[in-house]
């Protein structure tokens, strides 16, 4: 069965704003509907809480974001590309040939 290409989706439908600049005064203006009107001020809910795990990982996604590298990028790349062209060509002589 031969594979179906299928069209990309539209990142912004053509309806939907793509948060472009808007000259001033033309841009959407707050719509107020009844339902709206009828929510209690005082009725507050509580935050969900967040799960543990959901919480560590997201300081570890913020302190690996803040956290400068110890070594930076390009030389590390450098050296990382080096030892696994060596490791490469050693590994096509033929003394890894027969190691299982």
């Amino acid at each position: 069965m031969a594979r179906v290409k299928k069209r990309a989706k539209k990142l912004y439908p053509h309806n939907q704003d793509h948060g472009g600049l808007v000259p001033k005064g033309q841009g959407p203006t707050p719509k107020t509907t009844d339902s709206q009107d009828k929510v209690d001020p005082q009725k507050t809910y509580a935050k969900k809480r967040l799960k543990y795990h959901v919480k560590s990982l997201q300081k570890n996604r913020r302190a690996q974001k803040t956290v400068g590298l110890l070594i930076p990028r390009l030389p590390f790349m450098r050296v990382v590309k080096e030892i696994s062209t060596n490791l490469c060509s050693l590994m096509k002589t033929s003394s890894f040939v027969n190691v299982k």
